[in-house]
């Protein structure tokens, strides 16, 4: 018995400090990193200098260029991934100088109102599949009174919003 509590005590002990890389220590919390991504390099708490430095670095490669509104947003054409030309728009809120959230638009570049087929709502299933394939399938719905129905995904300190 005088060698078992000792032996015990130090059993416990191992357990108790564990590695933070071990896999009993895992928690979502630790996913921080994976899960601030965006899109484009673009990530949640990137410093409002490197946004825009990075900005300059894809308008440089062709990838993006200034919206329409002025300073304040960012486009992207997506071409040939949908059933026609595509314009993501985009422009982060800063808070402390880091990047807090994205809000971004999808239109279908020959939308009209004539033209069904580009509509937003003929969008927005293939918005949700693309995201689905980047970020995973476990998207949830909930109903919004204003929005209809807006599909989200919490993971790390990253939310995701479709509607």
């Amino acid at each position: 018995m005088r060698i078992f509590l000792p032996i015990l005590a130090l059993v416990v002990l191992c357990f108790v400090i564990q590695g933070c890389n071990s896999p009993g220590c895992y928690s979502p919390e630790n996913d921080f990193v994976k899960t601030d991504s965006l899109f484009l390099g673009f990530f949640i708490g990137m410093p409002q200098k490197d946004f825009f430095d990075h900005c300059t670095e894809l308008n440089s490669q062709k990838m993006i260029t200034q919206g329409p509104g002025g300073s304040t947003s960012v486009e992207h054409k997506i071409k040939g991934s949908f059933d026609g030309d595509v314009s993501m728009r985009f422009y982060p809120t800063f808070i402390d100088k880091k990047i807090y959230e994205m809000p971004v638009t999808y239109t279908y570049e020959s939308w009209a109102p004539w033209n069904k087929e580009f509509s937003a709502m003929a969008l927005f299933p293939k918005i949700l599949e693309t995201y689905k394939s980047i970020y995973g399938d476990d998207f949830k719905v909930i109903n919004h009174p204003y929005q209809g129905k807006v599909y989200y995904k919490m993971d790390g300190k990253r939310r995701i919003n479709l509607f």
